[in-house]
């Protein structure tokens, strides 16, 4: 029997790969989506609007088309309905933001990847500063673009999870670490008892601030200024909310923080973890697997498996586990959920470690 032939389709597509994200990541930066909204353009159109000569302007109009974010006829180009609902600046869903951030910090800690391999170190960390977040808090305009990414890809997440949880009996959320506050906003939106309390670094909080005053929630979503691991955590909160945050620390790190919750918690508090779970029983899913590479490159961490948390919280103190998956089986986007047990002597001694 003659032996199948392997195509090599697939590392080709690999390949391209990097070509399509700089090529859809520039095209934001020139705002070329937002330039022609709810309009068709010609290559001369977009020639003027963006102040380039026409043969840059063909060659990327076309690439745009050729790869389903432009439609084309007739010479008329326009936003394909993937660029109207994600790449025009102001829409709610928008994703620019994100496509900004992995261009402008994630790309180049992909570059130095063999260094991190070989050292088990974050490239993106200067160790005359600190670690990842404290180099990239020396420069205000990495941090916005950092916060703003995130808030541009937690944002769909954020509404999703808003509408499978049940948060009715919860009175006030503590959002630890929570950036620009766009989980908090979700969940007050959904539910109009509800406050929260975003608990993050000054100079974040400004950002902060602004999305909650975009969102009109001033009201029912406040900030608290402090670090997680050095500064005492606001109380009161019957509920503790990580998102995106375990995944960039160590396993023994991620136990101190999950024992901090633990303590600011009365038996029966809820704990959420949102994050990019890896499969309890394999190397995936593909972009949970992938991140871990990012964590590489980009901090002492890795995307864990459901099981490594729910191992974490059990020893903190927490039971009555329920997972929720959030996106396509390819992403591993999940929230864990978790209620604080009272005490007993042995969650007294693990939450006061």
């Amino acid at each position: 029997m003659a032996r199948k032939e392997v195509s090599r389709e697939p590392l080709e597509e690999i390949g391209e790969g990097f070509k399509r994200f700089r090529i859809v990541a520039t095209a934001v930066d020139l705002r070329l989506f937002t330039l022609i909204d709810r309009r068709s353009v010609t290559v001369d159109d977009v020639r003027s609007l963006l102040k380039i000569e026409e043969r840059p302007a063909r060659i990327l109009l076309d690439a745009l088309a050729a790869m389903g974010i432009l439609e084309v006829r007739r010479g008329r180009y326009r936003n394909a309905p993937v660029a109207r609902e994600f790449l025009v600046e102001g829409r709610p869903r928008f994703y620019g933001d994100m496509l900004r951030m992995l261009d402008r910090r994630v790309w180049d800690g992909y570059r130095r990847l063999e260094w991190s391999l070989r050292n088990n170190r974050p490239a993106a960390a200067d160790p005359a500063i600190g670690d990842t977040f404290q180099t990239m808090a020396r420069d205000p305009a990495a941090v916005r673009t950092f916060i703003l990414g995130m808030h541009s890809v937690g944002a769909e997440t954020a509404r999703r999870l808003s509408e499978r949880l049940d948060l009715s009996r919860q009175r006030h959320v503590l959002d630890v670490g929570g950036g620009s506050g766009v989980y908090s906003i979700a969940f007050a939106r959904g539910n109009p008892r509800l406050r929260a309390t975003v608990f993050d670094l000054p100079h974040v909080l400004k950002i902060t601030q602004e999305k909650i005053d975009e969102a009109g929630l001033g009201r029912r979503v406040g900030t608290a200024a402090g670090d997680f691991f050095k500064d005492p955590w606001p109380t009161g909160a019957d509920t503790v909310f990580f998102s995106s945050i375990l995944h960039d620390w160590s396993p023994e790190t991620n136990r101190r923080l999950l024992r901090k919750a633990a303590k600011i918690l009365l038996p029966g508090g809820l704990l959420i973890v949102r994050e990019l779970f890896r499969d309890d029983d394999g190397p995936g899913p593909l972009q949970a697997a992938i991140g871990s590479v990012t964590m590489l490159v980009e901090t002492e961490g890795e995307n864990y498996s459901w099981s490594t948390y729910e191992t974490w919280l059990r020893e903190a103190g927490f039971a009555r586990f329920r997972r929720i998956r959030l996106g396509s089986s390819r992403s591993g986007s999940g929230a864990l959920l978790a209620r604080r047990l009272p005490d007993s002597p042995r969650s007294r001694r693990a939450t006061t470690r």
